[in-house]
């Protein structure tokens, strides 16, 4: 029996909309603001189109987690989804960026659902924690990023 991992995060980041969409749609920066991981290679350059495939390593805990996911819509707006499998199971998953509020300022969502494979029931609720307490911290990282840079 699977039972699907819902994690939602998002963030605001006192940027314009379009700069944080640039920065999340940059696949090479997510070695930089995602703890871990090690490769984000797209088959393609630029910014996610329908059909672009990405391999993803994850290394955590001496161990490299390989994930093979597919962008699967883009739209409306400033966002897209994916969905593909890896070691760890199956995923899918929606990037946003919205204009907030206040001028000049943006809201990062960014939702995932995890089918992890093998893992213990019991053991699925430290694994959801992890999950999102993983993303929180991931996108502290992403928001300094993007405000240190001029």
């Amino acid at each position: 029996m699977t039972t699907t991992l819902y994690t939602h995060v998002d963030t605001e980041i006192p940027r314009p909309a379009e700069q944080v969409w640039a920065v999340v749609t940059d696949y090479a920066t997510d070695t930089v603001w995602r703890k871990g991981i090690t490769e984000m290679i797209p088959d393609r350059d630029g910014p996610p189109q329908v059909g672009t495939n990405v391999r993803e390593v994850l290394q955590l805990g001496g161990r490299h987690y390989v994930t093979n996911t597919a962008v699967t819509e883009v739209g409306p707006g400033m966002s897209y989804r994916f969905a593909g499998t890896g070691t760890s199971g199956v995923v899918r998953g929606r990037r946003s960026v919205t204009p907030a509020t206040t001028p000049d300022t943006a809201v990062f969502t960014y939702d995932v659902e995890l089918e992890p494979h093998s893992i213990p029931r019991l053991a699925r609720p430290i694994l959801r924690w992890w999950l999102q307490h993983t993303l929180h911290r991931d996108l502290r990282r992403l928001h300094t990023l993007i405000t240190a840079a001029p």
